[in-house]
């Protein structure tokens, strides 16, 4: 009998920073049809919460602290995400 292995797609790491009540970078770029482990670094002494309808996501982040979002593969287009709780923050990931 043969052996069958399954290969599961390598996920690409993106991280964004968020600081002072922004995201940086606010712009971030990857490739198409790929997994995605989105790392969010929160450095401000209070939780945010990273949101985005396009990628339905909704996770808050405690102060000092940082989490890991694991995206599903994307179709190419930008996709939105904000701080929730700050309203400021936004940002934008673009897939190609």
């Amino acid at each position: 009998m043969p052996l069958l292995v399954a290969h599961a797609q390598q996920a690409a790491s993106l991280t964004v920073t968020y600081s002072n009540g922004q995201f940086q970078p606010s712009a971030l770029h990857a490739p198409a049809n790929t997994p995605l482990a989105l790392t969010v670094k929160n450095l401000d002494p209070k939780s945010m919460e990273f949101e985005s309808n396009s990628l339905r996501v909704e996770t808050v982040i405690a102060a000092k602290s940082e989490g890991v979002i694991k995206l599903r593969p994307l179709q190419p287009g930008k996709y939105d995400f904000y701080d929730d709780f700050g309203g400021k923050a936004d940002g934008t990931l673009t897939v190609q």
